[in-house]
């Protein structure tokens, strides 16, 4: 099995394989930078997500919202407020 060095943990470590959630650019960068033990971590992330924001999963904004997460959660993109159902906006700045 190939090794990486995880992006969120830092560590060599085995790919991740297939991750059935994601595609396109963003399936390509989780298995690039992902590893088994850090994806394990995630997916108890994203049920919290999930359940916590009561994200719709037939909604394809929850797909974005989701990518975006993943993404931040694996040190691979900006971490960003997303717009999530229940929440409250972040303070604007004069």
């Amino acid at each position: 099995m190939a090794v990486i060095v995880c992006s969120r943990c830092g560590q060599e470590k085995e790919v991740l394989g297939a991750t059935a959630f994601y595609t396109g650019e963003v399936r390509e960068k989780l298995l690039a930078n992902a590893c088994r033990d850090c994806w394990q971590e995630w997916l108890k992330v994203q049920l919290m997500l999930v359940n916590e924001y009561r994200l719709d999963l037939t909604d394809p904004r929850t797909d974005e919202i989701l990518d975006q997460q993943v993404l931040a959660f694996f040190n691979l993109g900006e971490p960003d407020t997303p717009d999530l159902p229940g929440s409250i906006p972040p303070p604007h700045s004069e």
